[in-house]
């Protein structure tokens, strides 16, 4: 009994992820059976990883987020959560054909799913453009030291081996994470991810980086500010940032509005995506 209602909990606040998700009306149109599907596949490729309603819809909105970017990135995309990942996989599985329609459908293509290996551009790139889609859609400015959700998905859900990213001195990077779903060991900061490597990778203009580096002085010395009023020992450098969600910038140069990127777009960074190989 107590299983049971435990399991209907778990599907009513499953229900309302999908209820309040801007996807809404997509997340809608899964399959019904594909929960069930991942609920017993999952754990054969991804040892370890939670089996409830709660975790499949948020990783569900996350691989929908992810496609979102995708439609919406002149470059090539890859995924940052194995959690989405886990539900691309065991949805191919259980019916390619339905998702490729599913994609048809909602975004206007078919968004084929490639390891790191077959990818051809560099994976991290491909995350590069995934961030900037992704703070589009949260509207944030494609520089702002914040991680939007798609990002932070496997930290949340805690996914064993998944990918816990995070905000250091204005710096997006990354840390593993163990079967416990817990971060360990080094940081480590891609430089595609930072303003610098998307300005001269060409995915932001030179108005927006200058507008990040006027912003990232302004934050400097706000730190400095702080630092010194609190009599703080150390009143120099930057200060640790730690929020993922908007600041309420007043980003006004939104760069490129995308357009199709071809087969190489929608990839997944399979088992070695977030490393630092």
């Amino acid at each position: 009994m107590l299983e049971n209602l435990k399991s209907s909990l778990m599907q009513y606040r499953a229900q309302r992820i999908v209820k309040r998700s801007p996807f809404r009306n997509i997340l809608t149109d899964i399959p019904p059976g594909l929960f069930l599907y991942w609920q017993q596949t999952a754990q054969q490729e991804f040892p370890g990883i939670p089996q409830d309603a709660v975790f499949f819809a948020s990783a569900a909105e996350g691989l929908c987020l992810f496609f979102e970017c995708v439609r919406r990135s002149e470059y090539p995309c890859a995924l940052p959560s194995k959690a989405a990942d886990s539900v691309w996989h065991a949805w191919l599985r259980y019916s390619g054909i339905g998702l490729e329609q599913f994609c048809d459908k909602h975004y206007e293509r078919q968004i084929p799913h490639l390891n790191a290996s077959e990818m051809s551009a560099d994976l991290e790139l491909a995350l590069a453009a995934t961030l900037i889609q992704a703070r589009r859609l949260e509207r944030q400015c494609e520089t702002d030291p914040t991680l939007p959700a798609l990002f932070t998905l496997d930290k949340r859900l805690r996914m064993p081996e998944g990918y816990a990213y995070h905000i250091s001195a204005d710096k997006p990077g990354y840390r593993a994470m163990n079967r416990d779903g817990e971060a360990y060991g080094p940081s480590y900061y891609p430089e595609a991810l930072q303003a610098y490597g998307m300005l001269t990778a060409g995915m932001i203009s030179t108005t927006m980086y200058e507008h990040y580096k006027r912003k990232e002085a302004e934050r400097q010395q706000s730190s400095y500010i702080d630092s010194a009023s609190s009599g703080s020992a150390d009143s120099g450098g930057l200060s640790s940032f730690s929020s993922d969600s908007n600041n309420g910038s007043d980003c006004t140069d939104s760069g490129s509005t995308g357009s199709s990127c071809g087969s190489s777009c929608g990839s997944s960074c399979g088992s070695s995506c977030g490393s630092s190989s």
